[in-house]
């Protein structure tokens, strides 16, 4: 005979086994999770921001960032951690509560001086004269420039003057 009489201890046992397997291999199955490539800007929300080498608390620290509204590029992202790269080029992965969608802009030339002008060209007047590595609130960009707002004053800096913005930004 093929089929072998269980008695009902046996056939508990076996249940028990079956049921262990399934939750294992479902748990396991469910947690790999992969990097997702990502690539959307977005700004350091405090004033003091720890980057590690991975994602996670238990990866060393690399460098910290001591300004508040950073602008940094958003490059991939893993669980509730994010792999930023900054102005420089420097990478590094941050909590993902450590960066807000509230979008910022860099002056980031290699001019000393940037000029903010009241219209989106060169002829129109000009309103301001920003240093470079200036923090301000991104507000809109259209073809080569970007309005900006610095110290409540709200103007427009050419596109090539400025970082934390990408092609999907520009309006046409």
């Amino acid at each position: 005979m093929i089929f072998k009489k269980f008695n009902n201890f046996d056939l508990k046992k076996i249940l028990i086994l079956i049921t262990i397997n399934l939750i294992f291999f479902s748990t396991v199955a469910n947690s790999t999770q992969q990097i997702q490539e990502v690539n959307y800007f977005a700004s350091l929300r405090s004033n003091e921001t720890n980057v590690r080498s991975g994602p996670g608390s238990n990866y060393p620290i690399k460098f910290s960032f001591k300004i508040k509204n950073l602008p940094v590029k958003v490059i991939s992202e893993y669980d509730n951690w994010c792999e930023i790269e900054d102005y420089e080029g420097s990478r590094g992965w941050v909590a993902q509560n450590l960066i807000t969608k509230k979008r910022h802009l860099l002056t980031y030339s290699k001019k000393n001086i940037i000029q903010m002008f009241a219209k989106n060209n060169i002829q129109s007047r000009k309103i301001y004269n920003v240093e470079n590595l200036v923090i301000g609130e991104f507000i809109k960009c259209i073809k080569d420039w970007c309005a900006v707002k610095i110290n409540d004053k709200k103007g427009w800096i050419a596109s090539e003057d400025i970082f934390g913005f990408n092609e999907n930004d520009i309006e046409t």
